[in-house]
């Protein structure tokens, strides 16, 4: 939905109440940030009886007494309003009483307050100053949510005509209502909870009169005052996320893959069989969507979770929205690299668990350049990396934009010297790869005291160290939160090999989705560099390996197909996700089109059974085709 806003600004004229920021004086009583570790309300003998109010009280994102915004939440009854509402934690069987009461000046529509028995239940609806029971036995463990609205629409519902049709909606859910929900978890009978759950949400204004103001939260607060998390290497880390904002995320973990072993919405929870359980590093979340996650960290070091969204890890969102109250985007020692938005902070640690060769063989080294490229008639000014093995002879011609494949070997121990000759800081992130923290690439928090990962001056170098643990497909780009950087070119496909193999650009096609320029401006979406990428021939009965990066700043929703003359897609064969190689029970033929976010990537295997020609698009859920190349197979 955020992507949506931001690309079609003159098409939502029928958005013109969404809320702003308030001037007025806070109301008391201060809503709590909730950090969903307390279930509400009391359980005796199998029964919940929990008892709620919808009220208006004056929100802190960041820090607690800052800027503020006067917004509808949930409370338990008795004690403070809380972002997210009040957590309902139990066990299956668990009889519920719950009464809801509305202390709000209008009518909402209550939904989630239900057994999740695969019945849909009816949003109930509950006057300005009247009480509702709700009683009912909870069935289906998983990862619920319940939220109300002054409008019978749900999240699912939100998008391009329902939005335009909807001109009773007003606020909601964008500003005062936006935060009236709260976590529903249904456990295993006997099951003893150790996860944590986090849930986002968001604030939003300015659609009609720019600048467009977001404000996206974790449990009520917004990085740098996002709660930090702390684990020991070898723990078993269970989180469950549940996205209840009106916008999708990219939700990606540095340094290690994740299993994902549910994903569901508000009134449903599909969880994984053993042989489905995807890895990943980066995980899309639609708007009301969630998944329960695990993974375990054998690195000690910071680590971060974020949206990959750059309007969702950037402090300039939270600045435009609360003008004066910000550092100026990288000065402030609380944004770390200018980062902000939809961040958690871990720190792990303890011995590091991975295995560690006896003898390590001398390093590969290499060199990254980090340069600028001056404006011409037919290009526009950028930045952009250039790779050379170290001795080589520089060279003097302009990065290329993309960057070039950056081919490294599983197993080979690599130092890769970054030389910044730009006229500014900047930071170089290997998306995906499994390394120490300290070469991770976020300046400012990676690392563990007292190495802390410094940002790379003009003029400047910085060493990273890694050594590649599996083959497959990656990211290296700017860890620098500049949306400029990213646009301009900083960023390029991450390749790693088996020993032996070489990479042949014959057999092994890479497509990169990426913004020409910051999309905010109408930048146009470009693959491999370009709007309209030249025709691509492949030959009959021969097998290519075919790589897609998707590296746009708030694509978010992308869609790749191969599709046949008559626009059907043909079939591929899925090899790998985010670089993790894909099980035989997932490596299995299927139609040639997949949903591909920020930060995500994906393989596939392709062997041309007929001659013909076909077209490989790339494709945005709200509007027809957005690139289309020519592919011509004899």
């Amino acid at each position: 939905m955020l992507t949506f806003c931001r690309r079609f600004v003159p098409l939502l004229f029928c958005l013109a109440s969404l809320a702003s920021a308030s001037d007025a004086k806070p109301l008391a009583p201060a809503i709590q940030a909730n950090d969903n570790r307390l279930p509400a309300g009391e359980l005796k003998h199998g029964v919940l009886t929990v008892q709620l109010e919808m009220v208006q009280a004056t929100w802190y994102p960041e820090e607690d007494g800052g800027p503020s915004l006067s917004v509808y939440t949930f409370a338990e009854k008795g004690k403070s309003p809380q972002i997210p509402g009040p957590l309902l934690r139990i066990a299956e069987g668990t009889k519920v009483d719950a009464q809801i009461h509305n202390a709000l000046p209008v009518a909402m529509f209550i939904r989630g307050l239900q057994a999740h028995d695969a019945s849909n239940a009816e949003a109930v609806l509950i006057a300005a100053g009247a009480t509702v029971d709700f009683h009912f036995t909870a069935q289906a463990p998983g990862t619920y949510y319940y939220s109300a609205r002054s409008t019978k629409m749900s999240l699912h519902d939100i998008g391009v005509l329902s939005i335009i049709e909807d001109l009773s909606m007003g606020e909601g859910p964008f500003g005062i209502e936006s935060q009236l929900e709260g976590g529903f978890i249904v456990d295993q009978p006997g099951a003893v909870p150790n996860d944590r759950v986090f849930m986002i949400t968001n604030w939003m204004a300015g659609v009609i009169t720019p600048p467009f103001r977001e404000v996206v939260v974790i449990n009520g607060k917004s990085w740098p005052y996002t709660e930090r998390l702390s684990y020991r290497t070898g723990d078993s880390t269970h989180w469950r996320l549940i996205n209840t904002s009106i916008s999708d995320h990219a939700m990606h973990l540095h340094g290690f893959y994740f299993e994902v072993n549910s994903v569901g919405q508000q009134d449903q929870d599909r969880f994984y069989s053993a042989d489905q359980v995807p890895h990943v590093v980066t995980q899309h979340l639609d708007p009301g969507e969630t998944a329960s996650i695990a993974w375990t960290p054998d690195r000690p070091g910071n680590w971060l979770l974020h949206c990959h969204m750059t309007a969702h890890m950037s402090s300039e969102t939270a600045a435009a929205v609360f003008a004066g109250s910000h550092a100026s985007d990288h000065d402030s020692p609380h944004h770390s690299g200018g980062m902000g938005g939809l961040i958690l902070g871990i720190t792990v640690s303890g011995p590091k668990l991975s295995s560690v060769p006896i003898s390590a063989p001398a390093p590969r080294t290499l060199q990254l350049f980090v340069r600028e490229k001056p404006a011409t008639r037919f290009s526009l000014a950028r930045m952009g990396y250039q790779i050379q093995e170290n001795g080589a002879k520089e060279t003097s011609n302009p990065p290329p934009f993309p960057g070039a494949p950056l081919v490294l070997t599983r197993g080979e121990p690599t130092e890769i010297t970054v030389i910044n000759q730009l006229k500014e800081q900047t930071a170089v992130h290997w998306h995906g790869i499994e390394l120490e923290s300290y070469n991770d690439g976020v300046p400012g928090w990676s690392g563990d005291l007292p190495q802390i990962t410094p940002p790379i001056p003009p003029g400047g170098s910085f060493v990273a160290r890694m050594t590649p643990p599996r083959a497959g497909t990656f990211i290296y780009h700017t860890h620098w939160h500049d949306v400029a950087q990213l646009t301009s070119g900083l960023y390029g496909p991450l390749i790693v090999l088996e020993p032996g193999q070489k990479f042949d650009p014959a057999l092994d096609k890479i497509f990169i989705v990426s913004r020409e320029g910051p999309d905010e401006g109408g930048s146009p979406l470009v693959l491999n560099g370009t709007p309209q990428p030249p025709p691509l021939l492949l030959k009959l009965g021969t097998k290519y390996h075919l790589r897609f990066i998707d590296i746009g700043t708030n694509d978010s929703d992308v869609t790749v197909s191969f599709l046949d003359d008559k626009a059907q897609p043909i079939q591929w064969r899925a090899a790998a996700k985010d670089g993790w190689t894909l099980p035989a029970a997932q490596s299995t033929m299927r139609p040639a089109k997949q949903p591909i976010t920020v930060g995500e990537t994906y393989d596939f295997d392709l062997i041309p059974d007929r001659p013909g020609e076909f077209k490989l698009q790339v494709s945005m859920r709200f509007l027809k085709t957005i690139i289309s190349q020519s592919v011509t197979v004899r």
